[in-house]
């Protein structure tokens, strides 16, 4: 075992390479002409859930749609949310197509008025709890094997008051092993900003309950018209900073984590100073390597324009620049959730836009990335450009064929699944389960896939992002033709480990490494 002295608890180690392989598909033709394509299956697959919008002195204007694995059994179920009527869990059948859950009832809060969820592991039980966002209270449900439990009182989740929820991150900002929470809400309606509107950020106390530390950040530049949030490292430090996406050319947060102190723990606004704060009426947010420089960039949603940008940490600087019309994204309409993600696996990243403009030639939009740093608008061809007030975005590849599928909310209507259909390259996935000063779910986990052309894919394990969504836990990587030669993980806690001998066409699973399997594996 070799310890980096920069970091206490870092190793480097070499990874068996009898990896646990869990799924494979048919194999793809030698040189697929890649091509971006879906079927929309909503009734095929069994999805027929409602969603009717909530008004009264404004628009509630948000759809909630979270993947999880809620029962264990290797697939992504579905959680859906219904401003004015019952949410919806349902369960994953593994052939394709899904059943309304046994434990439906238990977390479809029909009294409440919902918008977006996430499912977590908060408690590192093993278990994929849930968290709904309301207008009012929030609810926070614990999954214990066999049931959900209500425990939003007793978490401490609801000690804030009333608020409006949008959409939540969960992120182990502090490296203890426990899952923290950012809430972004909205004001109430149309209505001026008042102390319960602010966003709120919770520490994990490590015992099922949360404490509430938004002092730690900026309590009045977090009274904005948040809408979407995501825990990301974009200076390339190894611990999670704050990203935060705010409407009304408020300007979006960027909260740069600087370690313990300052009566807990630093944290320093960076938005202004790096340009992450770029005023904009900003709905969603996807993160992404999408230039495969080693950094990540931001794209987010707005009103008439949509912006992208490009992170200079890799050309030695922590600023960014705004690259939209360069990259051919800037796209002229009003647009909500997004989200990068490789959908023809050639190994760059794509990216989905959802819209709620009437003219056909601003319904959602698919760019494909044309591995220069610019886009193709591929979307009168994909099958995905509906034409609904879509919000919601969320990334899942239900059916295990190796391409990457997505669920998308369009408000007052209805969830629509989108099958992915694409004449794709090949692929890896992996799925990572933390343990021991890990969180469970792993997020904060750095992957880095280096390929036989000499492409290094970067992933980073999280939850939350794109507008009141959470996405599949595996890390999903195309190959296109390309070989995978080596995986490297970066852990939370700064244990690298490295993996060769990979297969291709299956999804993997590695376990954070304990020091006494270290050494009964013989790496020393």
């Amino acid at each position: 075992m070799i310890f980096d002295p920069g970091k206490s608890k870092r190793s480097v180690m070499r990874a068996d390479p009898c990896i646990a392989v869990l799924a494979s598909v048919v194999l793809l033709g030698t040189e697929p002409a890649f091509a971006i394509t879906f079927e929309e299956t909503s009734d095929s697959a069994g999805i027929d859930a409602a969603h009717h919008a909530w008004t009264d002195d404004g628009t509630y204007l948000i759809t909630g749609q979270a993947w999880g694995d809620y029962d264990n059994d290797g697939d992504e179920d579905l959680y859906l949310t219904n401003s004015e009527g019952p949410n919806t869990l349902y369960r994953n059948l593994g052939d394709g197509t899904f059943e309304v859950s046994s434990l439906s009832a238990q977390v479809s809060l029909p009294d409440a008025i919902s918008g977006g969820a996430t499912f977590a592991d908060y408690d590192n039980d093993g278990d994929q709890d849930l968290l709904v966002l309301n207008l009012g209270l929030h609810s926070l449900f614990q999954n214990t094997g066999a049931a959900f439990v209500d425990v939003s009182d007793a978490s401490g989740l609801t000690d804030g008051g009333i608020a409006e929820g949008e959409s939540a991150a969960w992120g182990d900002f502090n490296e203890d092993g426990y899952l923290d929470l950012y809430v972004a809400n909205y004001f109430f309606g149309n209505q001026p900003p008042h102390p319960q509107s602010q966003d709120r950020f919770y520490i994990n106390n490590g015992n099922g309950t949360f404490t509430e530390i938004s002092h730690l950040l900026d309590v009045e530049r977090m009274k904005g018209p948040s809408f979407a949030v995501t825990f990301v490292d974009y200076d390339n430090d190894g611990d999670l900073d704050i990203y935060v996406i705010v409407d009304k050319l408020w300007g979006n947060l960027l909260f740069r984590n600087d370690g313990p102190g300052c009566s807990l723990w630093c944290f320093t606004d960076v938005s202004e100073a790096t340009g992450a704060d770029r005023p904009a009426w900003s709905m969603g947010i996807a993160v992404g390597d999408y230039d495969l420089d080693g950094d990540w960039d931001f794209y987010y949603s707005s009103i008439s324009e949509q912006v992208l940008l490009q992170s200079q940490i890799a050309q030695g600087s922590e600023t960014f620049l705004e690259v939209a019309d360069e990259a051919g994204v800037n796209f002229d309409s009003f647009a909500w959730g997004t989200i990068f993600v490789d959908f023809d696996n050639d190994g760059w990243e794509d990216l989905y836009l959802a819209t709620s403009s009437v003219p056909e030639w601003e319904w959602n939009r698919v760019f494909k990335n044309n591995s220069d740093s610019t886009f193709l608008d591929v979307s009168e061809t994909s099958g995905a450009s509906n034409g609904g007030f879509s919000m919601g975005v969320a990334y899942a590849d239900y059916d295990g064929d190796g391409r990457v599928d997505f669920v998308m909310g369009n408000h007052d209507d209805g969830y629509y699944l989108y099958r992915n259909t694409s004449t794709a390259g090949n692929w890896l996935s992996v799925k990572l389960f933390g343990r021991g000063p890990v969180n469970r779910d792993a997020v904060g986990t750095l992957a880095v896939l280096e390929l036989s052309d000499g492409r290094l894919l970067r992933r980073r394990m999280h939850i939350g992002s794109s507008l009141g969504a959470d996405h599949q836990r595996a890390l999903h990587f195309g190959l296109g033709t390309a070989d995978p030669v080596e995986l490297t993980l970066t852990w939370p806690d700064g244990t690298v480990e490295m993996t060769d001998a990979l297969p291709t066409n299956q999804i993997i699973q590695r376990h954070y490494p304990l020091p006494e399997m270290i050494l009964e594996s013989g790496f020393e």
